[in-house]
């Protein structure tokens, strides 16, 4: 009975050191730092969601580059505005955008692709549907083609990104992903320009490995607050190595991984057009704004793009609430 007890009692130290050890491990990696000095920051433009939230999108981005200084920001070329009929090109507002980005020297990250930013992803042209595969594939690297060299000469583009979280499955309305397919984007957009190319997945939903070495440079998503139907918000209380981490293990460098959307808006369950903003202020206000990017700095990787611009000047123009376009500005000084 003695040598029982014992052995539970030891059993229950070992437990118990086990568990303080483990403990510390994670304060140790939630407060340690891997902050570089060349850290850019940056934010993400949409046209199509600045019109979901009732804006004038050239206001809109136009306060975004001039009232908050932004010189880094991220755009798209969604397939259906661009070629919203068979080989009929329209590039006035994307190249707007890309002017109004040049004339004050902002460095440009161009996404192109089948599958880019915001809902569903996958922005089809309506003639796309119905066609067989394989012409989509050929008329899908028509239009990366023509995206490339309509903008090649543009020296303020400094990335291209192939695809938005291409192998990404469990987001979006779109085919399944395909890493042979992502790799003949790539040299596709290789053979035609030298610059870098991007190539993002989901920092919370997937291992990277594939992802991270298709391309140049890795760009991860960083949500913090989701909201989920059965058990409501979910806090990702992670420490930022474990994004570090995951990184290194998938075989890059830091200095060629980039934060491509960093949770700057709220996770509203029912959109932000249906959800009150003392709901919306459970997931974003403007502290929990400068923990994100701070979280951001100290993963080690060298830029971070916010995902919620619109937001914040939605906020300050139809809500007349200032918060959070107030703590842009500091954010970016």
């Amino acid at each position: 009975m003695r040598k029982i007890t014992k052995h539970f009692l030891r059993l229950g130290i070992i437990l118990i050191v086990l568990f303080v050890l483990i403990v510390a491990a994670w304060v140790i990696f939630y407060f340690h730092s891997f902050a570089q000095d060349n850290f850019k920051l940056g934010v993400n433009f949409s046209k199509s969601y600045t019109e979901y939230l009732g804006l004038n999108w050239q206001q809109t981005y136009t306060a975004i580059l001039d009232d908050l200084k932004v010189k880094n920001i991220r755009l798209a070329a969604p397939w259906n505005e661009i070629e919203p009929i068979e080989d009929h090109w329209v590039f006035t507002d994307l190249d707007w955008q890309v002017n109004e980005a040049v004339k004050r020297n902002v460095d440009i990250i161009l996404v192109l692709g089948r599958r880019t930013p915001h809902w569903p992803e996958c922005h089809d042209p309506v003639w796309l549907m119905g066609l067989p595969p394989e012409i989509i594939i050929d008329r899908q690297n028509k239009m990366m083609t023509k995206v490339i060299e309509h903008y090649k000469n543009i020296s303020q583009i400094k990335i291209w990104q192939v695809e938005n979280e291409p192998l990404l499955d469990v987001f979006g309305v779109c085919p399944p992903g395909d890493i042979n397919l992502l790799r003949q984007e790539v040299t596709l957009v290789k053979n035609l320009d030298d610059r870098p190319v991007l190539i993002t997945d989901s920092g919370e939903l997937s291992f990277w490995a594939a992802a991270a070495n298709t391309g140049d440079i890795f760009g991860t998503t960083m949500y913090r607050v989701t909201h989920n139907p059965y058990l409501g918000y979910l806090y990702y209380h992670l420490p930022p190595a474990f994004y570090t981490v995951k990184a290194k293990l998938a075989g890059k460098n830091l200095n060629d991984v980039i934060v491509s959307e960093l949770q700057a808006e709220p996770w509203a369950p029912g959109g932000l057009l249906n959800t009150s903003l003392e709901e919306q202020q459970v997931s974003m206000d403007g502290i929990r704004l400068v923990n994100h990017v701070n979280y951001a700095k100290r993963t080690g990787f060298v830029g971070a793009y916010l995902w919620g611009a619109e937001w914040w000047y939605w906020l300050r123009e139809k809500q007349g609430v200032n918060e959070l376009w107030d703590t842009a500005q500091k954010i970016f000084k």
